[in-house]
């Protein structure tokens, strides 16, 4: 419920409500300041927004280090003319065929 996902580095319960669950009761009393429901209502949209945000750049960055960990151990690509032969695998071609998936 309140665990925090690696990639956006906030829990579910924070980004969908805005805020993370209270376990124990708070020890101060709420302050009794004067802003209005309205007010208020603004700043819990503009904290949801900012915490989106923070986990949309949060999965792009997570993105973008799983896309260089993935590339270090891709092979180099292929420089195929025409005319070279190539090896082609038939494994799932009968499967695909009596499916009607071939193309």
């Amino acid at each position: 419920m309140n665990t925090l996902n690696a990639s956006t580095n906030t829990s579910p319960f924070q980004l969908h409500i805005g805020c993370s669950p209270r376990i124990i009761p708070p020890l101060q009393r709420p302050s009794t300041d004067e802003t209005t429901k309205d007010q208020r209502a603004r700043l819990l949209l503009m904290q949801l927004q900012y915490d989106v945000m923070e986990a949309q750049d949060s999965l792009l960055a997570a993105k973008a280090l799983q896309a260089t960990q993935v590339n270090k151990h891709r092979s180099a690509e292929l420089t195929l003319a025409i005319g070279d032969k190539v090896m082609l695998s038939t494994r799932h071609r009968r499967r695909d065929y009596t499916s009607g998936n071939s193309h």
